[in-house]
């Protein structure tokens, strides 16, 4: 008797944060969860670690979308650490159907 999964992107809670920081070789980026906790980390593959910031946010919230099939607003300020951002998703639209 086969079980039914849930598909990956039912198991995601909320985004709640994404952090994002350039590397010598790529853009590197965290996307925080909420109800169920969890995070998704990696690199980007595009853009090239020499873009802009406003590329590299752009692309995130591009992949934080298609990670969660969900509408986001993030809302970008600079951190602490040098070449380092964190988005505050503003908004979160509804957890999609199966």
């Amino acid at each position: 008797m086969a079980t039914r999964r849930e598909p990956f992107w039912r198991t995601l809670g909320t985004p709640t944060t994404l952090v994002l920081y350039r590397t010598p070789d790529n853009w590197r980026y965290a996307i925080y969860f909420t109800g169920p906790p969890g995070v998704a980390d990696g690199a980007l593959a595009d853009p090239p670690s020499p873009s802009e910031p406003d590329v590299a946010q752009a692309a995130l919230l591009h992949k934080a979308e298609e990670l969660t099939r969900r509408q986001l607003e993030v809302l970008w300020r600079a951190s602490d650490q040098p070449d380092s951002w964190t988005g505050s998703v503003a908004s979160a639209g509804p957890p999609p159907q199966a």
